[in-house]
C-alpha cells in the first residue's frame, strides 16, 4: 500500500530539486557538472524513490555478525541543525566546521527472517545537499545529541521495529535527498527519500 503513489512523488521530486538549487547562488550549474548528468541535482537514482514519510524495503547484510536481511525503512523526519546544537550539549564540533548538521529521524522494521545483534543498519543512511554533494555521518556515540538520538538494533526480530535519529553533516545549507546505500556499491542507492 505505502509504495504506490511513489513513482509520481520521485517524478515531481527532480524539478524542486532542481528549484532549490538554483536559489543557491547558480548551485544549479555546477549541480549537473558534479553529477555526472544525473537529472535535478546529482542524487543517484534509486531503485525505490519514495517521499519522506513513506517507506521503502530494502537488504540489509552486516559481515561482521554475518546476518542478512530485509528492513522496510521510513524517514519519518529531515531537520536541518546547526552547530549550536552540539556546543549547547558539550559535544565536539571538529569536523563540522562550516557544514550543515542534518537530523534524519527514522523507523527500521525488520521484515526478514534473521534478528539483528550487533548491527548498525543506520550507518548506510547518507544525506545529499542541493548540488548533489554528499554527507559525512557525524558520529557522537559516547555523549548522544538530545536532539537525534540514535536507535538500538540488538535483538530486533522479525517484525519488530525501532526508532531513532542519525546525524549527517552536509557541505550545502540544504538537504535535498536521503538515501539508503546499496550493500555492494555505496556510490548506489537502494532507496530515497525527498520532501
Amino acid at each position: 500500500g505505502t509504495a504506490t503513489g511513489g513513482a509520481a512523488g520521485g517524478s515531481t521530486a527532480a524539478p524542486s530539486g532542481a528549484a532549490t538549487g538554483g536559489a543557491a547562488a547558480g548551485g544549479a550549474g555546477t549541480a549537473g557538472a558534479a553529477g555526472g548528468g544525473a537529472a535535478g541535482g546529482a542524487v543517484p537514482a534509486a531503485a525505490s524513490s519514495v517521499k519522506v514519510g513513506q517507506s521503502a524495503t530494502v537488504d540489509f547484510a552486516d559481515k561482521t555478525s554475518k546476518v542478512a536481511t530485509k528492513l522496510e525503512i521510513t524517514v519519518t523526519g529531515v531537520e536541518v541543525g546547526s552547530v549550536q546544537d552540539f556546543t549547547a550539549a558539550k559535544i565536539s564540533i571538529v569536523g563540522l566546521e562550516g557544514r550543515t548538521p542534518v537530523y534524519v529521524s527514522y523507523t527500521i522494521k525488520n521484515v526478514g527472517d534473521a534478528s539483528l545483534s550487533f548491527t548498525a543498519p543506520d550507518s548506510k543512511f547518507v544525506v545529499f545537499d542541493t548540488a548533489g554533494k554528499k554527507g559525512l555521518n557525524v558520529m557522537t556515540a559516547a555523549t548522544p545529541l538530545p536532539k537525534c538520538t540514535g536507535a538500538k538494533f540488538q535483538g530486533v526480530t522479525k517484525g519488530a521495529e525501532t526508532k531513532g535519529c542519525t546525524i549527517i553533516s552536509i557541505p550545502g545549507n540544504t538537504p535535498a535527498a536521503v538515501g539508503y546505500t546499496d550493500l555492494a556499491d555505496p556510490l548506489k542507492l537502494q532507496a530515497s527519500w525527498t520532501k
